[in-house]
């Protein structure tokens, strides 16, 4: 019998402890806070009160995401001319997940946030 290639299992299994990581401490935050504010209806509210300002720190995080994947996209290109029409669609749907985000933010409205 032989063992299949493991090669891929690590990076797998590193975006999976990151991912799961994330979620762990989303709902650490959301928890924290709940209690810090006393329900969740205050939570609700503070999320609804600071819209613009959470907006805002998106707008920076996108910004931030921009230039790592520039500076990302220029080593590979060096290291791989011929991964141009990968990163096309890598990058349109990148950013065809971040419209469609801010959009169903907005489309929601305040309420949802």
């Amino acid at each position: 019998m032989r063992w299949p290639d493991l090669k891929y299992l690590r990076p797998v299994g590193r975006g999976a402890v990151w991912a799961l990581g994330l979620v762990v401490a989303v709902i650490l935050i959301n928890v924290l806070a709940i209690r810090l504010l006393g329900d969740v209806q205050a939570w609700s509210n503070w999320l609804r009160d600071h819209t613009l300002g959470l907006w805002l720190w998106r707008l920076c995080l996108y910004a931030a995401l921009l230039y790592g994947w520039r500076w990302m996209r220029a080593r590979l290109l060096q290291r791989e001319p011929d991964a141009t029409a990968r990163l096309r669609r890598a990058e349109c749907a990148g950013v065809a997940a971040l419209v469609l985000l801010e959009v169903s933010n907005a489309l929601s409205g305040p309420e949802a946030t």
